[in-house]
């Protein structure tokens, strides 16, 4: 596949990437991670350089460099200027021509543009990033460093061209990127949450190299508008932190709006085992919830707890709530003798109101006085 249609491809994805406020004063490309975010403007809004129709016919302010004198890096910068450009409806579009100079630069000239990806022009960035990324070779340190940083570039479009870079490399460079890629996890930084998810899932698959930014993954499982986002850094928790750690942290999202959230978070703890023992006061009042398949994910996490649940559950057999009542007794049957603490709360329930109710207790009464 031609680089031309390489970066073609990737332009649909990154279509309103750069969507925002009005223009603000270009900044540098590598920005710290703790500086103030900034956004770029909209390509619509983008400041008026060479923007022409499609072949490049329109006049533009500066002559475009022949091919047999783009060594210079004033014509090579002047090439990444216009070789992406508004398509009218807040995203972006090849420059044909631009396009046609670039691909006949001998390899001493390719290699010139990756200075540009530091360009004080957003324009100029843009356009080297979307070059270079049609040839992006995860092997090659210069380009992998280069990529890296505009991760935390201020335009949010040079972000989004970095993050599918980030995407292709080997997997210790993800490690040395993981901090700018949490930040991108905000939606200040990233607002397709697409993009967000993505982000999530790629930190998860570093596992415990990733270990560090576990917070900034609760932070947007906690507080990302989207649910789909949410539920990927849940996910990702589960892979990044230490169980006990990891069982705090999904605990949060036990009480999310979103019931499907609140499923990814009990079905988690459940995949924990005994070392969700920390949150089985926030299980236990899960066996409340309005959706069954949540109720039903947070009983299995108990019961795989086992002997630290018995506690909790004997509190919920003295409670109001039919469904936890008949969940909890359905947990004690499955613990067994090593439940035997919560034998007498469950006695208690052998004269319930409810018909079921008393089977379950009876079962557990029985199974929990059984000889281990």
């Amino acid at each position: 596949m031609n680089r031309l249609l390489l970066v073609a491809l990737a332009l649909p994805a990154l279509a309103g990437c750069g969507t925002s406020a009005a223009p603000t004063a270009p900044a540098p490309a590598a920005a710290p991670p703790s500086a103030a975010p900034t956004t770029s403007a909209s390509a619509e809004d983008s400041p008026a350089r060479s923007v022409e129709p499609e072949g490049g016919n329109a006049a533009a302010p500066a002559k475009a460099a022949s091919p047999s004198g783009a060594g210079t890096l004033g014509s090579l910068r002047d090439l990444a200027a216009r070789y992406v450009q508004s398509d009218g409806r807040g995203g972006w579009r090849i420059n044909e021509q631009a396009a046609t100079d670039l691909e006949k630069l001998d390899r001493e000239q390719t290699a010139r543009f990756v200075v540009l990806l530091s360009d004080q022009d957003a324009q100029v960035r843009r356009g080297a990033a979307f070059f270079l990324l049609g040839q992006f070779n995860p092997n090659d340190p210069q380009l992998v460093t280069a990529f890296s940083k505009l991760l935390a570039d201020s335009d949010a479009t040079v972000r989004g061209l970095g993050l599918s870079a980030a995407r292709e490399m080997n997997q210790a460079d993800q490690v040395a990127a993981a901090p700018d890629l949490a930040e991108m996890l905000s939606e200040g930084r990233e607002g397709k949450p697409e993009n967000r998810a993505s982000i999530a899932r790629l930190l998860g698959s570093l596992k415990s190299q990733a270990a560090g930014i576990a917070e900034e993954l609760a932070a947007a499982a906690k507080g990302d508008p989207d649910p789909q986002v949410r539920k990927a850094c849940l996910v990702a928790i589960t892979n990044v932190a230490e169980p006990a750690k990891a069982a705090g942290l999904l605990a949060e999202g036990l009480s999310d709006e979103d019931a499907s959230v609140r499923l990814v978070a009990a079905a988690r703890l459940r995949q924990l085992g005994a070392d969700a023992a920390p949150v089985t006061k926030q299980l236990a009042a899960a066996l409340e919830d309005s959706d069954s398949r949540v109720a039903d994910a947070a009983a299995q996490a108990l019961a795989n707890i086992g002997k630290d649940a018995a506690a909790v559950l004997a509190g919920t057999l003295g409670g109001n709530n039919l469904q936890a009542k008949k969940l909890a007794l359905a947990c004690l049957i499955k613990i067994g003798p090593a439940a035997s603490a919560a034998a007498p709360a469950a006695e208690k329930c052998l004269s319930d109101a409810d018909a079921q109710v008393r089977q379950l207790a009876e079962a557990a009464v029985e199974r929990m006085k059984a000889q281990p």
